[in-house]
């Protein structure tokens, strides 16, 4: 084989992998044609139409007619981990405000209470609100869909709704907290219309069965480590150096970046990473982006791009890559 033919033969590997085994040798024998003698290299005119020609199989198959059931499955498959994105961040607030409450109980008011019962609730609210449509997308359960939307309302209800507290009785004192619960109530509202839409159509449900329930199971712990890891960064800007608080969203990016990364193992988890990358990346707490030095924004999404490629080069050294022949890759 010639330097030419080698370098033109590295340029076709950008190409999908079917469509090189139909095209390949048609496509270098054309190529090898039209050189001149003693060329060693390919031209810049050469290497800018095959990787339009590239560019433009890849779009086809994303997002060309054919990719039409991809990507229902992989709106079906973003739609279901989002209740499970919100009990984990739910978890996670509620695990670090018990851990300031332990900690340094001191440095919270203290008021009188006489409903302890309120107060407790008070305290786990987020996670009876974010549990439901979790378990309803788990279980497939249309009755627990119905029993989270009850907890929603009773959410937007209940009297310290807003009031920017919780109280937690302990010995008939109530320990007054910021409230750390979910940033919006929209968040929530999302994850039971999503639970819903799972639980009551057929058609989510054959898509969502794509996912082994393990799979959620296996990264739900994850996640919620990563939520806690940034939150765990906030409480040490005090004790260490108030520095360490613009690296907070790093943990969860670098377990957003790995999760994409395993579910670009199939077409529909290439399309569920992408529509639920961003909305994904949130939840960690970014900050304020525009007053944050331009240098730390990229060095945070790149812990993000470093995650993801360290998980598509290990699945693919492990030669696991998951082949689905339907046309929407």
């Amino acid at each position: 084989m010639s330097p030419l033919e080698a370098a033109y033969r590295r340029l076709l590997a950008v190409y999908p992998r079917d469509h090189r085994a139909r095209h390949e040798e048609e496509m270098i024998g054309v190529l090898m044609a039209g050189a001149r003698p003693g060329q060693l290299r390919p031209h810049f005119l050469d290497v800018t139409d095959l990787l339009w020609g590239a560019s433009r199989v890849h779009a086809r198959r994303a997002f060309g007619p054919g990719s039409a059931g991809a990507w229902r499955a992989g709106l079906t498959v973003a739609m279901a981990l989002w209740p499970l994105l919100m009990l984990a961040a739910a978890l996670a607030m509620t695990l670090m405000m018990v851990v300031d409450l332990v900690a340094s109980p001191a440095s919270v008011g203290v008021v009188p209470s006489r409903e302890p019962i309120v107060a407790l609730l008070g305290l786990v609210e987020p996670v009876i609100v974010a549990a439901p449509p979790a378990l309803a997308v788990l279980l497939g359960r249309r009755w627990i869909a119905v029993l989270g939307a009850l907890a929603l309302a009773c959410h937007l209800v209940l009297p310290w709704y807003g009031s920017g507290v919780v109280a937690l009785s302990l010995d008939g004192v109530a320990i007054v907290l910021p409230d750390f619960r979910l940033p919006t109530t929209g968040w929530f509202f999302t994850a039971q219309v999503v639970a819903a839409v799972i639980a009551f159509l057929p058609a989510a449900r054959r898509a969502l069965a794509l996912v082994p329930r393990r799979g959620f199971l296996r990264w739900t712990p994850l996640a919620l480590a990563g939520l806690i890891a940034g939150h765990a960064m906030v409480r040490l800007a005090g004790v260490i150096d108030h520095q360490i608080i613009i690296w907070k969203p790093v943990p969860w990016l670098v377990v957003v970046g790995l999760a994409a990364g395993f579910a670009c193992r199939s077409a529909s988890g290439r399309r569920a990473a992408l529509v639920l990358f961003l909305p994904a990346a949130a939840l960690g707490d970014l900050g304020n982006p525009p007053w944050t030095p331009a240098v730390v924004v990229f060095a945070q999404l790149g812990c993000a791009v470093l995650a993801f490629a360290a998980a598509v080069s290990t699945r693919r050294r492990g030669g696991r890559r998951v082949a689905e022949v339907t046309p929407g890759r």
